[in-house]
């Protein structure tokens, strides 16, 4: 069969010098994988198999260092993208398919054994004892687990400062510049492991920037928390202030992910973001950090809930009174009322992280007074002392309970109905005339599906009227009207 060409065959075949050969069989390496068929040349066909076999005996003579240096990254990653395309659905099948292989080895097991070879002959062989050490080449032959392989293969070349990461990192970015191209998770998982080199973060210019954004954007979950991975990295790195402000609005609107996996990831890096980075250099973006959790503070999941509010809790702890301006300083007041309120909340966690935020809201805002109460007090009594001591922001306090009537959680309605009938006994006539959606709300509020809710909101309501508050007789809408929630977990 002419299938059945050896590779020392196949080299004979050749014109003499190392270089052509080697670049020869770069190109079939390289050639796209619309199908594993072989192309004739000069009478002898040249598969991407036959040609990794032919390259692993060209790189076994031990005379032709300075080839293998010059051919090292795109022949490494040429090998590394082949043995992801054949652990591919049907690919090896196909590959097997289309060749007499009885006396060879099986195409994925070939292209690592050539991978290993080439690290070998290039003088990498503490790298390669490293990865066999912890088991990496058979997970790169694994169906199941080569991405683990992947990952352990860049991490090799970080630890052990592989010469060849810089150059290898540019090929791999130039091809997450094609963003349906078939091995781009194995390419964004050695690209992600690579950055851990501050050499190869170095080379992160714009250009790569809007590479990484626009994988950011893409709507594959595993591609998405890869990236993020890197943007943790970045971090790490301490110096790339410049390229994190580049990312930072795409990380924030990976919050709206519809998979809950990247949701719960972006909160952990945003989390750690917040942690590591100084208010001088990210200012803005905590600002925008504080205004885009507002509506997870009040999720129905708890982890996710859980999440919003440790991370807020984390934002207020970096903030001093010097740097509280507009809008800062109206986002932390528009969200007083829901940290007060899920004192209450029904997961404990969560309660005990709205206590040492409230208490941070207080210090910055200079209430030290309230900063006492806040810090020992039930909710009752420091819903009260904030309404006596604010008495100016009554409607600003009314607005944000009637937002809360449409919490998921019994008590914390509760609270906001309770509180929103304290505040409106204040009101002077004026204000009361301002207040009317906040009637409407509350009439509404009397058939609220907790027992418990709706008989405090008649029992507020009678009295309003006992006052002689005069409610809004025709509702304009109906403000307590659940909006409907993702479930992430």
């Amino acid at each position: 069969m002419r299938g059945a060409h050896k590779p020392w065959e196949i080299l004979a075949s050749f014109p003499k010098g190392y270089e052509v050969i080697m670049e020869h069989l770069l190109q079939r390496l390289t050639a796209r994988r619309r199908s594993w068929a072989q192309e004739p040349r000069g009478g002898v066909e040249i598969s991407p198999l036959i040609a990794t076999r032919a390259l692993r005996e060209l790189l076994l003579e031990p005379s032709q260092r300075v080839e293998v240096h010059a051919f090292f990254s795109p022949l490494f990653v040429a090998l590394l993208l082949q043995a992801s395309s054949l652990l591919g659905a049907g690919a090896t099948e196909a590959f097997w398919g289309q060749q007499h292989l009885a006396d060879w080895t099986d195409p994925v097991s070939c292209t690592v054994e050539a991978l290993r070879t080439l690290m070998t002959s290039a003088g990498y062989g503490d790298h390669v004892s490293y990865i066999e050490k912890l088991g990496g080449w058979e997970l790169l032959a694994s169906p199941e687990r080569h991405l683990e392989g992947v990952a352990l293969l860049a991490r090799a070349m970080v630890t052990k400062n592989c010469w060849h990461s810089c150059p290898i990192f540019g090929l791999v970015v130039g091809i997450l510049q094609d963003l349906d191209h078939e091995n781009h998770l194995t390419a964004l998982t050695f690209m992600t492991e690579l950055l851990q080199c501050p050499d190869v973060a170095a080379m992160v210019d714009k250009v790569m920037l809007r590479i990484l954004a626009s994988w950011l954007q893409c709507e594959e979950p595993a591609a998405v928390k890869l990236l993020l991975r890197a943007v943790e990295v970045f971090v790490k790195h301490g110096n790339m202030g410049k390229q994190l402000r580049a990312l930072q609005p795409y990380v924030l609107n990976c919050c709206y992910s519809a998979d809950g996996g990247v949701v719960a990831e972006t909160f952990q890096l945003l989390r750690y973001l917040v942690e590591h980075l100084t208010w001088q250099d990210s200012s803005s973006f905590l600002i925008q950090l504080a205004f885009t959790l507002g509506p997870f503070l009040e999720e129905e999941s708890e982890h996710l809930r859980l999440e919003a509010f440790e991370v807020y809790g984390a934002v207020l702890a970096k903030v001093r009174r010097r740097v509280l301006v507009f809008p800062l300083k109206h986002q932390v007041l528009n969200l007083l009322v829901l940290l007060v309120l899920h004192l209450e909340d029904v997961s404990v966690h969560v309660a005990q992280i709205s206590r040492p935020a409230l208490c941070h809201t207080a210090t910055i805002l200079g209430w030290w007074k309230l900063r006492v109460i806040f810090a020992k007090k039930d909710v009752w009594t420091i819903l009260r002392a904030l309404l006596e001591q604010e008495a100016s922001k009554a409607l600003w306090f009314l607005k944000q309970s009637v937002t809360l009537f449409k919490s998921p959680q019994a008590p914390i309605r509760q609270a906001a109905v309770w509180f929103a009938g304290q505040i409106i006994q204040t009101l002077s006539t004026e204000e009361a005339r301002e207040a009317e959606d906040a009637y409407t709300a509350l009439r509404c509020m009397r058939g609220d599906p907790d027992p418990m809710v709706s008989s405090l909101a008649t029992q507020t309501f009678y009295v309003l009227e006992a006052m002689g508050t005069r409610p809004v007789t025709t509702p304009t809408s109906c403000f307590c009207c659940r909006r409907p929630r993702r479930g992430y977990f």
